[in-house]
């Protein structure tokens, strides 16, 4: 039994490698994106992934900025999730710009949850309410260890400086 269950991994690994490179060969798949996918099940301090549209890498322009949809991937709390995305990244100046971007980009808001991380060490929830308009929710520090939870494809928003 244990021999046939290590013959089925090897086969199962040597499927997957074939199939990864005919997808890079024949064109159907960007390499980068490829390789961030596969960078998401390797490593295990991924917390995030960024969001596709098509083939592309989601990017959604507000106010002189882009900004980065991700969606949670692993259970975490909210410092890990943002410090994942770097010390240099942009905040949201406070709710108002925040409520801004979710009624002018209601279409990119998940189902579950949305959340932005302001200025001043605050993270904030946004949800869509009656008539789909969104509204805060939630303002929590982002010192607070409540724990994330991946099932919920719960999002992240991050404006790029």
């Amino acid at each position: 039994m244990r021999n046939e269950t290590k013959t089925n991994v090897w086969e199962r690994i040597s499927k997957l490698w074939f199939m990864i490179g005919k997808m890079l060969l024949d064109g159907s798949r960007d390499p980068h994106m490829v390789a961030d996918v596969l960078q998401t099940i390797v490593d295990t301090k991924i917390y995030l992934k960024r969001l596709f549209v098509g083939e592309e890498f989601q990017v959604i322009t507000f106010g002189g900025f882009e900004v980065f949809a991700y969606e949670l991937v692993k259970n975490s709390p909210s410092e890990k999730i943002f410090g994942e995305l770097g010390q240099k990244r942009r905040r949201w100046k406070d709710n108002d710009e925040i409520l801004a971007f979710s009624h002018q980009h209601k279409d990119k808001l998940g189902e579950n949850g949305n959340f932005f991380e302001r200025e001043d060490g605050f993270v904030v929830g946004v949800d869509l309410g009656v008539g789909g308009r969104p509204y805060v929710f939630h303002v929590y520090p982002l010192s607070l260890d409540d724990t994330w939870h991946a099932e919920y494809q719960l999002r992240v928003f991050c404006p790029q400086q």
